[in-house]
């Protein structure tokens, strides 16, 4: 084999950043989609729902 296999503490290091940085990428991704991203959109969807009934009330 041209390159040796992973194992003992490199393995276990491997593991363990790789535990970290998918663990804390999936709890930042939420914390900004539902932290940010979720309230934002319904903020702009509430606003253009009232812009829309004021529209209807003035037509009639």
């Amino acid at each position: 084999m041209a390159v040796a296999p992973i194992t003992g503490m490199l393995r276990r290091g491997l593991i363990l950043d790789l535990g970290i940085g998918l663990g804390l990428g999936f709890a930042l991704g939420n914390a900004f989609w539902y932290g940010y991203h979720v309230p934002r959109t319904n903020k702009r969807d509430n606003f253009y729902k009232k812009l829309e009934e004021e529209r209807a009330a003035k037509l009639g």
